[in-house]
């Protein structure tokens, strides 16, 4: 039943199953008629919504041509459709533009067909077309009910199927039109342009540890998520940082559109922001200024399918040097900790922690968008295990790193006070005794930090430890594999 639209309906509650063969006019031609593929590329921002680029080839005759355009975002803002055409002496005009939100079930259908005239086939018995009626379409305003008027009869909720011309106005399906004046019969490209709610993305990193070295291979991607309702198959693929404003995002677009080629990509955007791309060419990633935003261009297109996630590469393994950080964070000093000579941590595990630099001699200088970034490391069977993960914000180029990722199982501190004396009225000595171990079989350095508060100096520390601020003194501690060391030292307070 091609150019039809056919609607079965079983006893007279008129319940409706809907099967469509065509859902647009009948004048008007499809996009999809002439092409199945699309060239796409989308612009995907991380607070869910994106712009949809896409060119396809039309067939257009010399005057008035109404074009349907299929496989469009369910959630498409009708305010930001652009077309666009290759430049010429005389391009279509576009007078007009129509989106169809479509109809979600077989009552809001027969609604749709209210009053149009429709032919009605009877259900038959030995599996062939039954006898057909015609008549025009009366449905109720609530419950679904209808009826067929005859020239004679009214069938009321008749179980039967009903059949419509594909020039009724009802789809179930989101759809977009455009009516155009051609000034001659040509073949030719149309660019579309949208934004769309539904598309959002978020950066996911991974760093596998050398065990034997102090570097990690570390790979970005982006985990795309597409709740528009179709599929984008092989499009290329933007995304964008930050969080621009988008009461007036639908006119920036226009206006970078307006002075740009159909599908420029993270290209158009760099060079109406005159800002360079940083490409890599090993790794494929080009990264560009948007205002005070960046657009990453993926390597390679990938299809992004309706109701996924969809992983993209956004940055290849890199080996990055790292450095490996055990702190211990003592129990903060004052005044009058001399109060409490008998205080104790009997176990204070260490903090590792990953640092490294955003720059080039690490692999890196590109700016890192927001994102998890998952440490893995061997197991005695080579096998890679999760050991911590940590958010690292949107990091600059050539900024350091720091990321904290568990406590250590076998580096820890025992910590006590062993001696509080008074001086005088307002000057107390506390003498302190840290017991550091390190039970790996590998040599680390042990950063030991120890807070005070107050007016303090140092009294008696063998260990040389660091004056980092008013409120704080540092030691750096090498230790040797399935090793202690005992650190003792004397705080003086003032009061």
């Amino acid at each position: 039943m091609k150019g039809q639209i056919v609607l079965a309906g079983f006893g007279c509650a008129a319940t409706l199953c809907v099967s469509l063969c065509g859902c647009g006019r009948a004048s008007a031609q499809r996009s999809t008629e002439v092409q199945s593929d699309r060239n796409i590329e989308l612009t995907v921002y991380k607070e869910d919504f994106a712009m949809v680029s896409e060119s396809r080839p039309v067939d257009l005759p010399d005057g008035h041509r109404r074009l349907a355009i299929d496989d469009i975002s369910k959630q498409l803002d009708p305010n930001s459709v652009l077309f666009d055409w290759p430049k010429g002496d005389q391009q279509p005009e576009v007078v007009a533009t129509t989106y169809d939100l479509g109809v979600g079930n077989g009552e809001s259908l027969v609604s749709r067909l209210n009053g149009q005239h429709v032919e009605m086939m009877w259900p038959s018995n030995d599996g062939k077309p039954g006898d057909t009626i015609s008549g025009r379409l009366e449905a109720a305003d609530q419950g679904g009910s209808f009826a067929l008027r005859t020239e004679d009869k009214l069938y009321v909720n008749p179980s039967g199927t009903i059949i419509a011309t594909a020039s009724a106005t009802a789809s179930t399906l989101p759809s977009l039109s455009v009516e155009l004046e051609s000034h001659r019969s040509e073949k030719t490209t149309m660019g579309l342009s949208y934004l769309t709610r539904g598309m959002s993305w978020s950066a996911d990193y991974v760093a596998k540890l050398d065990p034997m070295a102090d570097r990690a291979q570390v790979e970005c991607w982006a985990n795309v998520i597409n709740k528009t309702g179709i599929p984008y198959p092989s499009a290329h693929i933007v995304l964008m940082t930050g969080s621009p404003n988008r009461s007036v995002l639908s006119g920036t677009m226009r206006r970078e559109l307006a002075k740009a080629e159909p599908m420029g990509g993270a290209d158009r955007f760099a060079d109406s922001a005159k800002a360079p791309m940083d490409s890599d060419r090993e790794h494929g990633v080009v990264v560009g200024a948007v205002g005070d935003i960046y657009a990453y261009k993926t390597p390679s297109t990938a299809t992004i399918g309706p109701d996924q996630i969809n992983r993209v590469s956004v940055l290849g393994t890199r080996s990055v040097p790292i450095k490996r950080d055990y702190a211990i964070r003592l129990a903060p000093l004052t005044y009058w900790t001399y109060e409490n000579e008998a205080s104790t941590q009997p176990h204070v595990p260490a903090t590792l922690s990953i640092s490294f630099v955003n720059d080039r001699d690490s692999n890196l200088g590109i700016p890192l968008p927001a994102g998890d970034m998952k440490f893995y490391d061997q197991d005695p069977d080579s096998h890679q295990r999760l050991v911590g993960a940590a958010a690292m914000g949107d990091t600059a180029k050539d900024e350091h790193v720091h990321l904290t990722l568990s406590n250590a199982f076998d580096v820890y501190a025992e910590y006590k006070i062993v001696k509080s004396t008074r001086i005088d009225k307002h000057t107390v000595q506390v003498t302190v005794q840290t017991l550091l171990h390190n039970e790996k079989q590998l040599p680390i350095e042990l950063r030991v930090v120890q807070s005070l508060e107050g007016g303090w100096k140092a009294t008696s520390d063998p260990d040389q430890g660091k004056r980092l601020d008013s409120g704080t003194i540092q030691w750096i501690v090498p230790m040797q594999p399935e090793s202690a060391h005992k650190m003792i030292f004397t705080i003086e307070f003032k009061n």
